[in-house]
């Protein structure tokens, strides 16, 4: 999250209108911030809330982050656990490209942080994981692949959709499948792309990534929303030296990445399938669902019991 003045920096202030062909939006607050621009809080000229990203129009960037993402969502269409498209738009003049989509609750990360221990129940960690693999799977059907799965790239759904998980952000996306609907060649070098906690150990190697490289993130991201203390490597900023415990945690410092979770046993094997898969493998997602329900009732529990955060009185990202 930015501080609020930062608003100003990308020239929007509270009370800034945007206005495209449908209608008018009045900024209401800046949301989130990243390389590529910025998310804010807008209403519509009759008052409905919703979240507009903006993106500077650089010559120096090859490829629009937001055109992807636009790309993206056009094709998933009504698919569940993908935001929707209200409104896109660009102003040459003022150097910028937008688009309007439906508003979601708190990321992932911040569910997360408010937590007392600052990981999630057990059951709910393996249920919101068994959702954020089913928006992956999804992706992977239309042919592209995320490159940067984390808890901030995932969100619940706003009052009666607060157990529904949304998959977000797709400005690294990358299409592994060609024309023909074919596996695309690899290249033999790819700069590493994406955030270097959850990054694959392709990523790491700066080899091709394809389906099972993100399912490998999902994984890490799972570990991550449920094992006190976070990931092993949470600490360390040195991509080699991620790699390098990454590495480890598949040999003598198996326990690190299991220690204090109940039903490890098939979360090993998850990891271990995972494993076995090449680039052009294809993910048998129905066996990584199977053994998450299967964890869950081996520890006697419901993988669809309401989510911690239904327990409380925290409702929506508006207020």
């Amino acid at each position: 999250m930015v501080s609020e003045d930062d608003d100003e920096d990308f020239g929007f202030k509270t009370g800034t209108e945007i206005t495209s062909s449908k209608t008018t939006y009045t900024i209401v607050r800046l949301l989130g911030e990243g390389g590529f621009g910025a998310v804010f809080l807008v209403k519509d000229s009759k008052g409905k809330q919703f979240a507009m990203k903006v993106e500077k129009k650089l010559e120096k960037r090859k490829h629009s982050k937001l055109k992807m993402e636009i790309a993206i969502l056009k094709l998933v269409g009504n698919a569940k656990h993908f935001t929707k498209i209200v409104d896109r738009g660009k102003k040459d003049k003022d150097g910028f490209f937008f688009l309007v989509m439906d508003l979601v609750g708190k990321s992932l990360a911040d569910l997360k942080q408010e937590r007392s221990e600052k990981v999630f129940s057990f059951a709910t960690g393996l249920g919101v994981a068994s959702q954020c693999l089913e928006a992956v799977e999804e992706l992977h059907k239309l042919g592209f692949i995320h490159r940067d799965l984390k808890p901030q790239n995932y969100a619940c759904g706003l009052d009666d959709n607060r157990h529904l998980i949304y998959i977000l952000d797709f400005g690294i996306a990358r299409k592994f499948l060609n024309a023909k609907n074919e596996l695309k060649t690899p290249r033999e070098t790819v700069g590493f792309k994406g955030t270097v906690r959850f990054a694959p150990l392709a990523c790491h190697r700066n080899t091709e990534m394809g389906p099972k490289d993100d399912c490998e993130s999902w994984f890490y991201l799972l570990i991550d929303l449920i094992l006190v203390g976070g990931l092993p490597w949470r600490k360390l900023n040195d991509k080699h030296d991620v790699l390098k415990e990454k590495e480890d945690c598949r040999k003598e410092k198996k326990h690190l990445l299991f220690t204090g979770i109940k039903q490890n046993a098939e979360l090993i094997k998850i990891l271990e399938y995972i494993d076995s898969k090449a680039y052009q493998d294809k993910v048998d997602y129905q066996f990584i669902y199977r053994a998450l329900a299967e964890a869950c009732t081996n520890a006697k529990l419901d993988i669809d019991a309401p989510y911690d955060w239904e327990n409380t009185k925290e409702k929506t990202s508006k207020e």
